[in-house]
């Protein structure tokens, strides 16, 4: 019996910090910095919003933007390349870039937000490329081979 109320009292505990974290996540206000990629966003509670309104797939992008070697070569290889700008438009791709400068100032809730989901996601190291579609995600990094070869990997592994 005790077990059972301890039980009850934990599962109580958990919903109602459920309940608080959704209360206050509402509560944040919009991400106002400016973009620094072309078709991407930075406001994670409007990207998610717009993903499950829509049933699109959504690309979560943790990167180091002006420091990370990887990250560059990934944008530069892959996420500027007129390929996956196509592939993205046709699968109706949200684009979300959650960055960790060295040397670019970013607001508060910027830097609250993108550490949040780096916690969320438990993110080891950048770049980290989470994909999400249809309730199933996977996680990325570099690969060679181009936006086709990428492109063709995220394909094998998610349905679009």
């Amino acid at each position: 019996m005790k077990k059972l109320i301890v039980s009850i009292f934990i599962l109580f505990s958990v919903a109602i910090n459920l309940h608080a974290q959704e209360q206050e996540q509402k509560k944040m206000p919009p991400i106002t910095d400016p973009v620094t990629k072309e078709g991407w966003m930075n406001d994670a509670n409007k990207a998610f919003k717009i993903a499950n309104d829509e049933k699109r797939p959504i690309i979560l992008d943790f990167t180091g933007s002006d420091w990370c070697g990887w990250c560059k070569k990934i944008d530069r290889e892959i996420f500027d390349t007129p390929e996956f700008k196509k592939w993205v438009k046709e699968n109706k791709v949200i684009l979300l870039e959650l960055d960790f400068p060295k040397g670019v100032k970013q607001s508060d809730q910027l830097r609250a937000q993108n550490y949040y989901l780096s916690q969320e996601y438990n993110i080891q190291g950048y770049p980290t490329i989470l994909i999400v579609n249809n309730g199933k995600g996977i996680q990325m990094g570099y690969q060679k081979g181009g936006p086709e070869a990428w492109i063709k990997s995220v394909e094998s592994q998610l349905t679009f």
